[in-house]
């Protein structure tokens, strides 16, 4: 961005340079059904545009009322024709405005840049034809000089949805239209910059930076004789630290014949070089330091004509030793894969929209972004400069319906490898960029070896990836052996990373120690994208950290992916939900395959996002063998822990007994040290344990958090008492059983208080999950479990009571039930309940189930009951305070914990099972008076309460279609099912299963 002077580059930004102007507002428009549907002369200055209607850009069309929706697919294409062919019709989008050229352009060469279009841009100025682009998410930029008129100019674009181009943008997100990106004029003097190319090294071992800038002269001619580039380093505030240094342009000599011969192997082109070299503070996405660099552009005179400002961060990647290294440290990758999205506006972000993802992020601990699958908003990765992000920066170049054929077209060669070459030219001066990825799930042929080959020419300083290369490898079945081979030169030549995805933790594992063994791939391991998330998921994540941490060459990876991908909509009724594939009437579509964020379309964090902040937290604390001394491992890989400070607290079977706080230990990078607290030594009561929790937290706010954010968060156990039961808790009232004549148990109730509304039944079904099987679309037919569930019937069990008892047993009157569940194919479950109605007032229940051979992967196991809404606040001992599952529950916590039984509804885009809570010793179900229910778990069990009843989530496919139950829905299970991620990725391991056998509940049910 050019400016006059060098005070203006310093300060300024992007709607502050006299010489820029943004167009974007309110524009004329005009939809049509195909681009010959234009009416004619409609981009001519006289043409009128009264009966038009007005549109937002930037903005898609697809989110402001035209009448042409969004499609979303994931593989498909959205029409049913091959390659290179459009469809017929093809929504087509008539852009006017008008703008007049400052009179300070004057003599300028004034460039108009479209920031983004989908997908295909053509542009004339005042009627003539300037030219078109057909890459959707980089600029487009064309010279209006030739066609400027004094007074108004009229600008014409149009857009065009869908074009031969589209099929190598077939990523996984909604299709939409429209100008989608800021759109703006510049004017450029007669001699400019025309690009800064800028190379930030960093000696980790000295912190010396070496700063390469390579100035290109735009311009007819060439550079004037005598012109020259200065350039120096300063910081935010203005000290300078590096040079300054001036270089001349090279020139091409033609005074003399030899000389000329010389510079035929000498002139590198009208480019200026600078070289500045000194010390400087590192750039890492822990410390994210920023310098300002400053060039000018000198005439013969020394006057300067233009000033350019670019921040740079100096620091160091490389590949080698089976490392990723950044400033010399094999850094874990903790990332994200993200697609611009909002909910409102499709693909349409401003600045704050893009900040607030990154903060988000920076919050949850995530130190990387995978730009999936095309370069992001370049403003995203300006502010991923700022807080510190790492970025795989990946091309525009997905041709996923045609994986296997569009790689060898060579139609499409060029374009394959210009997206590659572009992408390079718009974002290597980002100090976030650490690597190139050359595009996404579009096969693996010349073009990627072409691609990767002038990526490294052009960029030497970043490694390459691509998956694709792995593909046939990694991605296929029945070729688990094929990657323990060596790779092939075309393979290693296409990527320097090993980036599969959804590989499994054995998968990964067995390639570390088979790579370590043979020495036969050098490379490291990061996961492209794993811990698929979509709906309730996340399943095993931890153990995929075991692994980073335990193997040296497996180096993490980019969960899928960073945010739902609903858009907001209003149904008949007027209730809110989030819309996916097939809700605007797209065919064909891939239903609510987008929705799979670790944050909802508004940002809402899943669980799942919590699970990965835990294991991706900065400092690990754990007990040694003296109570109150504790060992804290910095994890950090470039500064210390002066920033935070430890709370912590002492509790007694989940009661607080002692608080405090204290200054984390002087630890550097990697290191540990230990860390003393002014502990009274506990004394747990008979079956209750003593825990410490740990906090770690912000001493001061950073840019992304304020003070007292926590980071990090450990419990150690320092005591507990193997010996008898915790003390009861309750009034002692006693409880009456309703049962009719024939057995049936009709409640539960203190007095005239009802505790439990109705029967306590045996229940094997819950509402799936996607990743027990997507429920929506195609892949209703092809994935999880949830296809065996229904066969088998688990969703209409017939209970059949085969027997039943009552009578006295000592002060107690005993009830005894035996039932069968009956499922398709007349295969049939047991199950007994003993109901004891003691003489002390409590209820104590005892469930015993036979769960058949066939039925070897269950959703869960144990009993339901339904409570009366007004016992509306739960509370429990155990894991939380998030719902946890089998194979989701490392970053729990336990204690007393404790919510409105309507926080324990997670709204996921999809209804289904949610809000369970493993491990739980004790519950209560109490009204705003804390009297209500107290069930007393032996052994501990897996408890669920929720406004929703299993049959309404299963039924609901959105939000909006999801009826609250007039009463509390409450499951205490033996058992259920961990949550994998299925819908893409490994199933549910086998250890967090639910398979045939035998399996016990016991209660205790008290008044309170």
């Amino acid at each position: 961005m050019p400016f006059p002077d060098v005070d203006g580059a310093r300060r300024g930004a992007a709607d502050e340079s006299p010489w820029r102007r943004s167009l974007d507002g309110r524009w004329r428009f005009l939809l049509v059904d195909r681009p010959a549907d234009a009416p004619g002369g409609w981009q001519e200055p006289g043409f009128d545009d009264g009966a038009w209607r007005d549109i937002d850009v930037p903005g898609c069309w697809t989110r402001q009322g035209t009448g042409d929706l969004p499609h979303y697919t994931n593989i498909i294409m959205p029409w049913p024709l091959e390659p290179p062919a459009p469809p017929d019709p093809n929504p087509t989008g008539l852009h006017r405005t008008t703008f007049r050229v400052p009179r300070a352009w004057r003599g300028r060469q004034v460039v108009l840049h479209v920031g983004g279009a989908e997908s295909l841009v053509a542009v004339w100025c005042n009627g003539a034809f300037v030219g078109m682009g057909k890459d959707s998410r980089l600029p487009t930029e064309l010279d209006l000089t030739p066609h400027l008129a004094s007074g108004p100019n009229q600008l014409a674009l149009v857009v065009v949805r869908y074009c031969d181009a589209t099929w190598i943008e077939d990523q996984d997100h909604w299709w939409h239209g429209g100008l989608h990106r800021p759109v703006h004029l510049e004017a450029r003097g007669r001699h400019h910059l025309a690009d800064l190319v800028v190379r930030a090294d960093l000696d980790p071992r000295s912190s010396v930076g070496h700063l390469g800038v390579h100035a290109l002269h735009g311009g007819p001619g060439g550079p004037p004789e005598g012109w020259t580039v200065r350039a120096w380093v300063e910081t935010a505030r203005g000290r300078t630290v590096l040079g300054p240094a001036t270089a001349a342009f090279s020139r091409h000599d033609r005074t003399h014949p030899l000389a000329e011969l010389v510079s035929a192997y000498a002139h590198i082109g009208p480019v200026a070089t600078a070289e500045l070299t000194g010390p400087v503070d590192p750039w890492s996405a822990e410390t994210p330091t920023r310098y300002r660099l400053l060039v000018e552009l000198v005439d013969d005179a020394g006057a300067t004509t233009e000033a350019v400002a670019q921040w740079v961060g100096f620091r160091r990647v490389e590949v080698r030793d089976r490392r990723l290294l950044i400033n010399g440290q094999p850094v874990l990758v903790a990332g994200v894969n993200r697609h611009d999205h909002h909910p409102d506006t499709g693909k349409t972000l401003t600045v704050d929209d893009l900040r607030d993802d990154i903060v988000a992020m920076k919050r949850h601990n995530v130190n990387a972004v995978r730009t999936a699958h095309y370069p992001n908003d370049h403003r995203f990765l300006d502010l991923c400069d700022e807080y510190g992000l790492y970025v795989v920066a990946e091309a525009d170049v997905e041709s996923h319906a045609r994986h296997a054929s569009l790689c060898h077209d060579p139609r499409y060669q060029h374009a394959m490898v210009e997206r590659v070459q572009r992408l390079v030219q718009r974002d290597r001066n980002h100090a976030c960029v650490i690597a190139w990825s050359l595009g996404n799930e579009s096969g693996h042929g010349p073009a990627h070896d072409a691609a990767a080959a002038w990526a490294r020419a052009a960029d030497p300083s970043r490694p390459v990836q691509y998956e694709g290369a792995l593909h046939e490898a990694w991605g296929q079945v029945g070729s688990d052996r094929q990657r323990l081979a060596p790779p092939s030169p075309s393979v290693r030549l296409t990527s320097d990373v090993v980036c599969p995805m959804y590989a499994s933790v054995d998968a990964i594992v067995e390639w570390a120690r088979w790579a370590e063994e043979t020495g036969l791939d050098d490379r490291p391991l990061i996961l492209c994208e794993y811990s698929h998330a979509m709906g309730n998921s996340n399943g095993s994540l931890h153990e995929y950290w075991h692994a980073f941490e335990t193997e040296a060459a497996l180096q993490g990876g980019f969960v899928w992916d960073w945010m739902d991908q609903g858009l907001r909509e209003l149904d008949e009724h007027g209730r809110e939900y989030w819309a996916y594939g097939g809700h605007f009437g797209d065919q064909p579509n891939d239903a609510n395959f987008c929705i799979n964020g670790l944050v909802g379309p508004d940002r809402e964090p899943h669980f799942g996002l919590r699970e990965l902040m835990w294991l991706a937290r900065p400092v690990w604390i754990e007990g040694t063998s003296r109570r109150g001394r504790l060992r804290v491992h910095n994890r950090r890989w470039f500064s210390d822990l002066s920033d935070l400070e430890a709370h912590w607290d002492l509790s007694v079977d989940g009661e607080v007994v002692q608080r405090g706080r204290a200054a984390m230990p002087d630890v550097g990078p990697r290191s540990s040290g230990m860390l003393d607290l002014a502990l009274d030594a506990p004394r747990p009561g008979p079956g209750e344990r003593a825990v410490l929790t740990v906090r770690s937290r912000l001493r001061r706010s950073r840019p992304w958090a304020p003070s007292g954010h926590e980071v990090a968060w450990d419990q150690v156990e320092v005591a507990r008492s193997r010996d008898g039961r915790p003390a009861p808790r309750g009034s002692g009232d006693p409880l009456r059983v309703d049962v009719d004549d024939d057995g049936t148990l009709l409640g539960l109730r203190h007095g005239q208080r009802q505790l439990v509304v109705g029967d306590i039944v045996p229940w094997l079904w819950r509402a799936p999950t996607d990743n027990d099987g997507v429920a929506q679309g195609w892949m209703a037919e092809v994935s999880g479990v949830r296809r065996r569930w229904l066969e088998w019937g688990l969703d209409r069990l017939e209970l059949r009571r085969l027997g039943y008892t009552v009578r006295r047993e000592g002060d107690s009157a005993v009830i005894r039930v035996r039932h069968e569940l009956a499922g398709a194919g007349e295969i049939t479950a047991e199950h007994r309940m003993t109901l004891q109605v003691h003489a002390d007032g409590t209820i104590g229940v005892d469930h015993r189930f036979r769960i058949p051979d066939e039925w070897d992967d269950l959703p869960r196991v144990g009993v339901r009951f339904e409570a009366p809404a007004e016992l509306a606040q739960l509370r429990w001992l155990g894991l939380g305070p998030d719902e946890t599952y089998p194979d989701r529950r490392a970053a729990a916590l336990f204690g007393r914990h404790g919510s409105p039984v309507a926080d324990q509804y997670h709204p996921f885009v999809v209804p289904q099972e949610h809000g369970a809570h493993v491990d739980t010793e004790w519950f209560e179900l109490v009204d705003g008076r804390g009297r209500g229910l107290r069930v007393e778990l032996d052994p501990a069990a897996v408890v669920t309460a929720r406004p929703h009843s299993d049959e309404a989530l299963t039924a609901a496919t959105t939000i909006a279609e999801l009826e609250a139950s007039a009463a509390t829905q409450v499951h205490i299970d033996a058992a259920v099912r961990g949550l994998g991620t299925g819908a893409c990725g490994p199933d549910t391991a086998p250890p967090y299963r639910v398979g045939p056998g035998r399996y016990r509940l016991g209660w205790t049910l008290r008044s309170i």
